[in-house]
């Protein structure tokens, strides 16, 4: 389904984040997630390509992201916005 298309991206973003913050988590796999995180698409870029691509032969089937998400305060994790500035995660 759309939403739950939409839904995924968004929380795949989040989950990088998460992942490079975590610092019980071994460096290699929290640099890894910080790159990913920057080449990973936005909140900001699921809605402009939902809005891009509603009525083309192109559209990739994805909900707005207001549609797909519940209420904020019912979610708990981060989005991964344009604003959103992981750190390269150092050592110790």
């Amino acid at each position: 389904m759309p939403d739950e298309r939409t839904r995924a991206l968004l929380w795949a973003g989040g989950f990088f984040i998460d992942i490079a913050q975590d610092e019980s988590l071994p460096l290699a796999l929290r640099r890894r997630a910080v790159t990913i995180s920057r080449h990973f698409p936005t909140i900001e870029d699921v809605a402009w390509i939902v809005e891009s691509l509603r009525d083309s032969v192109l559209s990739i089937g994805l909900a707005s992201p207001e549609n797909a998400l519940p209420e904020e305060g019912d979610w708990c994790f981060t989005v991964l916005r344009h604003s959103t500035r992981l750190g390269w995660p150092g050592e110790g």
